[in-house]
């Protein structure tokens, strides 16, 4: 039975890494941070099916739990680290990444300490008390990997509700398969680890919980944008890794001391139907037909700072820069189904600015409890 569901574990993995890497092919456009976590998952997934074709070869969970925790640790946590590296890559920023990925190999250089000073005391892979800190630490990088991927994740969200116009949803169903992943991973691991019997529940159900992430990972790539490019943090030609994390810490130290002065004041009359004035012939010139336009593009076709603008939605229109561009482009798909009522909603949504049909659907049950196709029919 043991022999049977690790080679349903190892063809799984083989299958699992074969849909992540072909997936690759189909991509509207390179991501670079994307693309580095997919191929993270990609190692991880290997070599969680070498693992699996060793265990089957060499049966060193067959000759007792403690043989197989031991082996299970070595291998399970740098492969729950490349996960949650992948994850956190991502969502966070290149000093917060580097910071994660230092702590996190010496989390696992002082497990294969333990476990070298376990072996060379007992002679063989039954290491006694020594397995016991290797589990230490273990759960330790486990917790801390789910906290800072957690705290990012949050951080990410608030983001793209102020900065961001594209639908929300694929973000939110990948944040919520990477957070299901990672604290069932966390939860099941001890059972996985410790007892032979539990790995026959604890298997498959793990299985099904990594798919529900891959599958969510690879749709979440066809609309992912770093948070740097919200951030105006983008690396500029020549720019070397430490100048470019120089610059992001002058650039947050200068936004922040700016967005203390400007939450104090209140925008001028004058300036504020200047600010109008632009947003309205930006509306004229069918600016919203941009699907991947933000606040920071916006602010700069505009000419105008994005904290102005962050002021003008919030003091003037009581709204968001979300909300608001919803609402433009609801209206002009409304028009336009009014205009060309043959055009299809594939149409519709992709010169309205809508990312997606599925956003159209999602706009038009949030403001008119129908879908567009229902709608039309009540204005025929």
């Amino acid at each position: 039975m043991l022999y049977l569901l690790q080679f349903a574990c190892l063809i799984f993995m083989f299958i699992c890494a074969f849909f992540i890497a072909v997936t690759r092919l189909h991509v509207r456009w390179i991501n670079r941070r994307y693309e580095w976590s997919r191929w993270m998952i990609f190692a991880a997934l290997l070599f969680m099916a070498v693992h699996f074709f060793l265990q089957m070869y060499f049966g060193f969970r067959a000759m007792g739990a403690a043989v197989g925790a031991v082996i299970n640790a070595l291998v399970y946590l740098p492969c729950f680290t490349l996960f949650s590296m992948a994850i956190y890559n991502i969502e966070a920023t290149h000093t917060k990444r580097r910071k994660m990925n230092l702590i996190c190999a010496a989390v696992y250089a002082a497990m294969l300490a333990a476990f070298a000073a376990g072996y060379s005391f007992s002679g063989s892979l039954n290491i006694g008390a020594w397995l016991y800190v290797m589990l230490a630490l273990f759960f330790g990088n486990m917790v801390y990997c789910i906290y800072m991927v957690k705290k990012e994740m949050t951080k990410r969200k608030r983001i793209l509700e102020t900065m961001a116009a594209t639908d929300m949803v694929p973000f939110l169903r990948y944040a919520r398969a990477s957070v299901v992943m990672l604290l069932l991973t966390a939860v099941s691991m001890p059972f996985a680890i410790l007892s032979t019997k539990s790995l026959y529940i604890v298997g498959p159900v793990g299985l099904l919980v990594l798919l529900f992430f891959i599958v969510n990972f690879v749709a979440f790539g066809n609309c992912y944008v770093p948070t740097e490019e919200l951030l105006d943090r983008e690396r500029g030609n020549g720019e070397t890794d430490a100048d470019d994390e120089q610059t992001t810490a002058e650039s947050c130290a200068r936004q922040s001391a700016a967005d203390s002065d400007r939450s104090e004041q209140r925008l001028s009359a004058e300036r504020s139907a200047f600010i109008q004035a632009a947003l309205d012939k930006w509306c004229a010139d069918m600016g919203y037909k941009d699907s991947s336009v933000n606040m920071l593009t916006l602010s700069h076709s505009l000419d105008i700072n994005k904290n102005e603008l962050t002021q003008f939605f919030s003091q003037c229109q009581n709204t968001t820069f979300r909300i608001w561009l919803s609402e433009i482009r609801f209206n002009a798909a409304k028009r336009m189904m009014m205009e060309y009522p043959d055009y299809s909603n594939d149409i519709i949504s992709s010169e309205c600015g809508f990312s997606s049909r599925s956003y159209l659907y999602i706009v038009f049950k949030e403001k008119e409890g129908c879908t567009p196709i229902a709608w039309r029919d009540k204005q025929a």
